[in-house]
């Protein structure tokens, strides 16, 4: 089975994207990045589905300015001649609600899981529990209770291998070297991950968990699961101008997975399955 990840498009104003003085998001790309992505998976790449990790927009803490570029990212991927599968990140929560979200996704709940060729797939949301609208840095996000509960029945009714995506690091990762999270990893990280790695460890389902959000690639074993992360498609990777137009194309079959992340910051991770 192939599938391909899309993540962290960061579509916004031209002049946002901004950290540290340097516009590491190179925001006024997104738009022809996700249109060049979309060619090159109908008439290339042609994978079994895609999955969006979320971040759709680089908001700007305007409610209608961030709803017209949240519709529009949207848009940009309807042209995708395959099954699009879309999670929520932190930018895309600021002024949009679920509701929103919702609505413009036709979605009827921001968490779910499909099965798709003899695996199990499940995307978690997250509430942003930090003072995000008035502390701009203030990111901290947990998966409730009611989505806990879920996540655990979701994975007692299958009695397939799991694979996990989710916008926010699952695992237990010191985000030394990274530009956005060095200096405060609980943003990077999602608050209440143990709570999660418990029910995915309990189920003995989980064969990978897969995340964005970081900007950066990534791969750690916590527990016998492979946590991956992968880099935007739109990160300054080099403070030069130099976009990583990423996307990650996952090889998955019942021995192992791989995941290959193409484009300006290329990186190859293969884990095989106990």
């Amino acid at each position: 089975m192939k599938f391909v990840i899309v993540n962290d498009i960061h579509n916004g104003p031209s002049d946002s994207g901004f950290h540290k003085g340097i516009q590491r998001k190179l925001t006024f790309m997104a738009e022809g990045l996700v249109q060049k992505f979309v060619e090159t998976m109908n008439s290339d790449e042609k994978p079994e589905f895609v999955v969006n990790l979320g971040d759709f927009i680089e908001d700007v803490n305007n409610r209608e300015v961030d709803m017209r570029y949240f519709r529009e990212t949207v848009e940009l991927l309807l042209p995708l001649r395959m099954p699009v599968y879309s999670l929520i990140g932190n930018h895309d929560v600021r002024t949009l609600t679920d509701d929103d979200m919702k609505k413009i996704l036709n979605y009827d709940q921001l968490y779910y899981s499909f099965d798709h060729g003899g695996f199990h797939f499940i995307a978690l949301s997250f509430t942003m529990t930090g003072n995000h609208k008035i502390d701009l840095d203030d990111i901290k996000a947990e998966v409730l209770s009611d989505q806990l509960k879920w996540l655990h029945n979701d994975l007692s009714s299958t009695t397939k291998p799991t694979i996990v995506f989710i916008h926010y690091g699952l695992a237990d990762d010191d985000l030394i070297g990274n530009f956005w999270f060095e200096s405060k990893p609980e943003y990077g990280l999602l608050h209440n991950r143990a709570a999660v790695r418990k029910i995915l460890e309990a189920s003995g389902k989980v064969k990978a968990v897969i995340s964005g959000h970081q900007h950066w690639n990534r791969m750690k074993v916590q527990n016998g699961i492979p946590y991956f992360v992968v880099t935007s498609l739109v990160e300054n990777f080099r403070n030069d101008g130099t976009p990583t137009k990423a996307h990650t194309v996952v090889t998955l079959d019942e021995k192992g997975i791989e995941i290959d992340v193409k484009g300006n910051d290329p990186t190859k991770f293969h884990f095989e399955f106990e």
